[in-house]
């Protein structure tokens, strides 16, 4: 089976998974992994985040914008997708988001905030995905839009990729091409994996 099969099954395998789960399990998985990300050293220190505001089925994240947003101390951005490529842009509320493209609620894309990386600046980017493995490869939607917007991140811009996960979602391996980029960190309801690079 080709590597385009095997994510096709893995996609399918990964939204039957996310269907079974009821709104209890789901929201109960999520804040325990949101409590693990917390924990991390690197989203403690982070100035900046870039987060995606979750779908019904996807690891909620709404609740840890509305926090941060309303701690007012780091700043907070979401991400806009435009034709093939994606761009973050600052809120300062839950408010700012409306529907978009693909039914993702995205900030208005207005140039003044859009993110502009800086050397001097830590940042922490939670990252959505349908599963990954223990290495931080990560089976996405299918536009690599993440992928192309982390091969645009210079080397000396301090950013820690986090990745959100089910625990059932993530594998030993999955299918992986040089285009993908992987997660610094997978973080489930019971796990923070590392995953090292090579």
């Amino acid at each position: 089976m080709d590597i385009l099969s095997q994510k096709k099954k893995l996609r399918k395998e990964a939204k039957s998974y996310r269907k079974s789960l009821s709104e209890n399990d789901r929201l109960d998985k999520s804040n325990a992994i949101i409590n693990n990300i917390k924990a991390l050293k690197e989203f403690q220190k982070a100035e900046v985040f870039l987060m995606y505001a979750s779908l019904p089925d996807e690891v909620e994240t709404l609740s840890l914008i509305h926090e941060l947003t309303e701690e007012g101390k780091r700043q907070v951005y979401c991400p806009v997708t435009q034709g093939d490529e994606m761009e973050f842009y600052r809120i300062s509320s839950l408010k700012d988001l409306k529907e978009g493209n693909f039914h993702v609620l995205e900030p208005e894309s207005l140039a003044e905030w859009r993110l502009v990386l800086q050397n001097d600046a830590y940042y922490c980017m939670l990252m959505p995905g349908l599963m990954f493995d223990k290495r931080g490869n990560r089976l996405g939607y299918g536009k690599g839009y993440y992928d192309k917007y982390l091969a645009r991140v210079p080397k000396e811009v301090n950013l820690t990729t986090v990745a959100l996960s089910y625990e059932s979602m993530v594998k030993d391996a999955i299918p992986a091409e040089e285009t993908d980029w992987r997660a610094d960190y997978v973080v489930t309801e019971n796990e923070v994996i590392y995953c090292l690079s090579e």
